[in-house]
């Protein structure tokens, strides 16, 4: 047997451990003093004659395994060409830990989920895509059938009808509220699929209650009925995007998108579904014809405001029998009644009610509330949380304002009747229904900022042909039509740009109250700028009443002109927040490993959609429910109660909106630049 000598061993051994680097020095060698979480746990690099080890949870009981033998097959396939790029100066086992190193350091960033891919039209997981058609159906439902009750049944003025539009949507700035209960309060083990049946319940429940309201519902109460249908939708749609965000975490980053393209695209396709309902449905004389009655036995009204919109042509041919007489902007002859219309819409929902509770689900305990909102906390602070959030709130909210005349004008200078309407919204839907699939089948690698300037500027273009209708050059309600579904195919590239970054900045573990804080922030400001809207209607006052805007005077397409070029200025003006939006995946994940957080601005982006949420909803609530008291004022987009009415509130408030915007992205984006601290980019 070969004797050793063990002289010198003392000495060697306290050489090596004098060598081995400390916690600390492992952690800045690594990821630059940030603890780097891998697939397992915390893994660290050691110098090259150590083994490395990571550290893994297996069932609660530690254990430290060869990181050679643990490597993935994506790492042994790429190692090589990764090993190629090393110095030659180093020997080949520090190559090879370097390479290790950098590929799952790459990975530990870029890839959220290290499970496999989850087929979204599976067994286990087809409620989730059933559960957005429904919802297509609920948001087209409720929204689309808003013009021809409110502008061409009702005559409702510009500031009523934009304003019941954001009343029925106001329930998504609430998103929030619900992701905390499907996050924290599970039932029976159960966090998303049990507030997916019970939010749909919900909202069945209010469709049915619709129904016994009758055909002659008050159009104001129609509006809050729908708003209440859609709280429950939301709250079923929360818990769904958590299963989708869930879904997406689990795709690899270059097919990431996919799932949210998908689910997008099912939700239009219901959208599609319902409009092609209310085209044939609500396209009869009972809609389209003012004071029309279907029973001989009934008098035609005495209503001077109704039978000022009664075709004249008709009304002198049959002064005493008008009103039983089809007129010429009723394309069928038949009528669909909202209460055969909710009932249709329950009829989908109890019938998806067996998919969703074969939802695939793990069980999970009850979190203390307090210990989760501290963690949810955590999360906001995150620069890259509260950066996307502040993106959504500004684009959405200057990309957001409208021509709130353009709903009446359209019915009375373009005749523009409820079949018309519907096949727009068709194809509308169906339109960015394509959209989002060229996105996810050519673009889903492309920059996102340079889609949202693409996006926006071809918007404007086509927006910009409205002016051919102002002064006259071409009245055409099929011209109109081809302008604005052209404009929305367009905002395809802006809408999915500004959705996608929300999947990267999402956290395992927090996937629906962190993406529906996202949505809450952005969805908060939508009603705002519904608000915007209607309140810059005080500075143009002839162009608020269906009847002053057809008296189509030089005044009025002036006022009609100013206004729609002040609306293209300011949705122009979003690309000025552009710069807080990542440029793609990669720079999202990079931001979220980076580890940046702010209390402050963290705090600041919960006041702020606070704020604004609190404010929309009061202000648009006031102008749908008691329209007749204070609809003539002008801080709501009246003309004024009275002829001494100032203008200086609503130019206020409007003012302090676009002060918010416009002085956060100078901040935030162009301060920097001009102090030295960034370099400019074009890209």
């Amino acid at each position: 047997m070969q004797n050793f000598s063990l002289a010198g061993c003392d000495e060697t051994a306290n050489d090596i451990l004098e060598n081995i680097p400390s916690d600390s020095e492992r952690r800045a060698a690594t990821d630059g003093g940030t603890r780097r979480r891998g697939a397992g746990g915390y893994s660290f690099r050691r110098p090259a004659p150590f083994r490395i080890f990571r550290r893994q949870v297996d069932g609660g009981a530690e254990s430290f395994e060869d990181d050679r033998s643990a490597s993935n097959g994506s790492v042994d396939t790429n190692l090589r060409t990764v090993m190629m790029s090393q110095s030659a100066g180093e020997d080949p086992e520090e190559r090879k830990i370097t390479a290790i190193d950098r590929q799952k350091k790459e990975g530990d960033i870029y890839n959220i989920s290290a499970e496999g891919d989850i087929n979204p039209l599976s067994n286990d997981y087809f409620g989730v895509v059933a559960n957005y058609f429904s919802v297509g159906l609920m948001m087209g439902g409720s929204t689309s059938l808003l013009y021809p009750v409110l502008i061409v049944k009702a005559g409702a003025t510009a500031s009523l009808m934009t304003a019941s539009y954001a009343v029925i949507m106001v329930c998504w700035s609430y998103k929030i509220v619900f992701g905390f209960l499907s996050d924290c309060f599970p039932i029976f083990g159960y966090k998303r699929k049990p507030y997916i049946v019970i939010g749909w319940l919900f909202c069945a429940a209010v469709l049915i209650a619709l129904a016994r309201e009758g055909n002659d519902v008050d159009p104001r109460n129609l509006v809050i009925m729908f708003a209440l249908a859609n709280l429950g939708y939301v709250w079923a749609d929360v818990a769904s995007d958590g299963f989708m965000v869930f879904i997406a975490h689990r795709e690899p980053i270059e097919k990431r998108g996919t799932m949210q393209t998908l689910v997008y695209s099912v939700s239009k396709l219901g959208q599609i579904a319902i409009n092609l309902l209310i085209l044939f449905g609500f396209s009869g004389p009972g809609m389209n014809c003012p004071g029309y009655q279907p029973d001989p036995s009934i008098p035609c009204t005495n209503n001077i405001y109704i039978i000022k919109r009664v075709d004249p042509e008709l009304y002198t041919n049959n002064p005493y029998s008008w009103c039983y007489e089809m007129c010429d902007d009723a394309t069928f002859e038949w009528d669909l009644s909202i209460p055969e219309f909710a009932i249709s819409i329950c009829f989908v929902i109890f019938a998806s009610i067996p998919l969703y509770l074969r939802l695939k689900e793990d069980k999970v305990q009850a979190e203390p509330r307090l210990e989760f909102l501290a963690k949810f906390w955590s999360q906001l602070k995150r620069k890259a949380a509260w950066q996307v959030i502040l993106y959504g709130m500004i684009s959405h909210i200057t990309f957001g304002v409208s021509n709130a005349a353009k709903m009446p004008a359209n019915y009375v200078w373009l005749d523009l009747h409820t079949f018309q309407h519907s096949i727009m919204v068709i194809f509308e839907k169906f339109f960015f229904f394509v959209g989002l699939n060229l996105v996810r089948k050519y673009a889903l690698n492309v920059s996102w900022r340079k889609q949202v300037l693409a996006g926006s500027l071809l918007v404007l273009v086509f927006n910009s042909l409205y002016f051919i209708i102002i002064f006259d050059v071409w009245r055409n309600s099929w011209f109109y039509i081809f302008t604005d579904v052209s404009a929305l195919f367009m905002y395809t590239l802006n809408f999915l740009a500004s959705h996608a970054c929300m999947v990267e900045v999402a956290e395992p573990g927090y996937e629906a109250i962190t993406y529906s804080l996202i949505t809450t922030a952005t969805n908060a400001v939508s009603p705002l700028s519904a608000v915007v809207s209607y309140q810059l209607l005080a500075f143009f006052p002839l162009l608020n009443d269906q009847e002053s805007i057809a008296t189509d005077t030089p005044e009025v397409r002036s006022q009609f002109a100013s206004l729609q070029a002040l609306v293209m200025l300011i949705n122009i003006s979003s690309l000025l927040s552009l710069p807080l939006l990542p440029r793609q995946k990669k720079e999202t994940r990079e931001m979220v490993a980076k580890g940046e957080i702010s209390s402050f601005w963290g705090s600041f982006v919960i006041l702020s959609a606070l704020t604004f949420l609190c404010y929309s909803t009061i202000v648009t609530f006031v102008t749908v429910k008691y329209h007749d008291v204070y609809g003539c004022m002008k801080v709501l987009g009246g003309g004024g109660c009275s002829a001494d009415e100032s203008s200086t509130m609503a130019l206020g408030l409007v003012s302090c909106i676009f002060l918010y915007c416009y002085g956060v992205s100078f901040y935030l984006t162009y301060l920097p630049i001009f102090t030295g601290e960034r370099s400019f980019s074009r890209s």
